[in-house]
C-alpha cells in the first residue's frame, strides 16, 4: 500500500510544480488550474462572432480553423432567408406539428424566346460573325450549364449528360433573333485528356478577350461547394480581360435553406473586391425551376431587351408581392396568437 501511494505522489509532483502550487493555493485552482470569472454586467468574449469582418480576422489569425468551421460560424442574412422562403428555393425541414403556409408567392413568369443551335466552334477561326448581343454561360464541369440553358428557354436543344466534359466546343444558340446564348466547355474535372481540357480553356480565354458582342458572362457555381480554386483562377482571367461576369449558384434544391443563405453571403463577400463582378449573386434550381425568372430578367436587361419583354412585368410583380405580404402578415399574426394560447 505504501508503495502505491508513493508512486502516485511521484506522478502528481511534476504537475504541481508546473502549476506552481503552494500551501496557500486555493483548492479549485490546484485541481483545475487558474479560471477566469465574468460578472453579470461584463460581456464574455465569444469565439463565434458573426460579422463578416470578424470572420475574415478569424481566418487570417487562426491557421488551424478549417473552412467548414468558418462556414458554420457565419450567420445568414435575414433578408436573404426571407427571399428564399418567398421564392421557395432550397430545402427546409418542418417539424411534426409545425404549421405550414397555405399560400405562396405567385411570381409573374418571364419568358425568353426558344433557342436554336446555329454554330459550334472548336477553334477561334470558327467563331460566327459578331452580330447580336451575347451572354456566355460557363462554369466547372457538371455544374449544370446545358440544363440551365434548356430550362431558361423551355427547350431541349442543348445536349445534357451526367458525364462531365460532354460540351467540348463553344456552342452558339440564337434566341428569337434578339440575342445569343453561348454554352462554353466546362473547366476543372472532366472525362477528357489533359491536353484537350487545356485547349478548351485556351479557346474560352480567346473568346472572352476578343469577342466584342459579349455583354456578360454568367459564371455558374455549385451551391454545395461555393468558390473553388479553378473558379478563382477563371475569375482572375475575366478580370484581366476586363469582362463583366455575374455569379449564379446552381443546384440550390440540394442545399438547406439556411446553408444556402450562408453560401450566398460568403460568395458575395469573396467577390466584392473584383472590379468586373456584378454585385448581385443569383440562386437558381433547374430541377425545381425556381429562381429562373430573376436570371431571365438580368439577361434581358443586359441585352437591352427589357422594354420588349418586360413591359408590364414590374406592375404584375408589385401586385403579386403585395398579395404575398398580406397573406404573410395574416400567417404571422395567427402564429403569434397560437403561441400565446400555448
Amino acid at each position: 500500500m505504501r508503495t502505491g501511494v508513493h508512486s502516485r505522489v511521484v506522478q502528481i509532483a511534476p504537475m504541481l510544480v508546473q502549476r506552481q502550487i503552494t500551501p496557500h493555493t486555493p483548492l479549485h485552482v490546484a485541481c483545475f488550474g487558474q479560471t477566469r470569472l465574468y460578472s453579470k454586467t461584463s460581456k464574455r468574449p465569444s469565439a463565434f462572432e458573426t460579422t463578416v469582418q470578424a470572420l475574415q480576422d478569424t481566418s487570417r489569425n487562426s491557421e488551424q480553423t478549417s473552412n467548414r468551421q468558418l462556414f458554420a460560424q457565419l450567420q445568414p442574412d435575414r433578408r436573404t432567408l426571407e427571399k428564399l422562403d418567398m421564392l421557395q428555393i432550397g430545402t427546409v425541414k418542418h417539424g411534426r406539428f409545425e404549421r405550414k403556409k397555405w399560400f405562396q408567392y405567385n411570381e409573374p413568369h418571364v419568358k425568353l424566346p426558344h433557342i436554336a443551335f446555329f454554330a459550334g466552334a472548336q477553334t477561334p477561326a470558327s467563331f460566327p460573325v459578331e452580330s447580336l448581343p451575347e451572354v456566355g454561360v460557363v462554369g466547372r464541369s457538371n455544374v449544370g450549364k446545358s440544363t440551365l440553358i434548356n430550362q431558361l428557354c423551355g427547350s431541349l436543344t442543348a445536349r445534357v449528360s451526367d458525364k462531365p466534359g460532354l460540351t467540348q466546343q463553344i456552342n452558339f444558340y440564337t434566341a428569337g433573333r434578339d440575342l445569343h446564348l453561348v454554352d462554353m466547355p466546362g473547366y476543372g474535372f472532366a472525362f477528357a485528356k489533359e491536353e484537350a481540357a487545356k485547349s478548351w480553356l485556351d479557346l474560352i480565354e480567346t473568346y472572352v478577350r476578343k469577342r466584342k458582342t459579349l455583354r456578360r458572362v454568367m459564371l455558374l457555381l455549385d451551391a454545395r461547394h461555393g468558390i473553388k480554386a479553378n473558379d478563382r483562377e477563371f475569375m482572375e482571367l475575366l478580370d484581366r480581360s476586363n469582362t463583366q461576369f455575374q455569379i449564379v449558384l446552381t443546384k440550390c434544391d440540394l442545399v438547406h435553406r439556411i446553408d444556402l443563405a450562408k453560401r450566398h453571403k460568403l460568395v458575395s463577400m469573396q467577390t466584392e473586391k473584383s472590379r468586373n463582378c456584378i454585385p448581385r449573386v443569383l440562386m437558381v434550381s433547374a430541377r425545381e425551376r425556381s429562381g429562373l425568372n430573376e436570371l431571365r430578367k438580368d439577361i434581358l436587361h443586359t441585352c437591352t431587351l427589357g422594354q420588349k419583354y418586360l413591359a408590364n412585368h414590374k406592375k404584375l410583380e408589385t401586385i403579386a408581392l403585395a398579395e404575398y405580404l398580406e397573406q404573410l402578415k395574416i400567417y404571422q399574426d395567427t402564429a403569434r396568437a397560437k403561441k400565446r394560447r400555448q
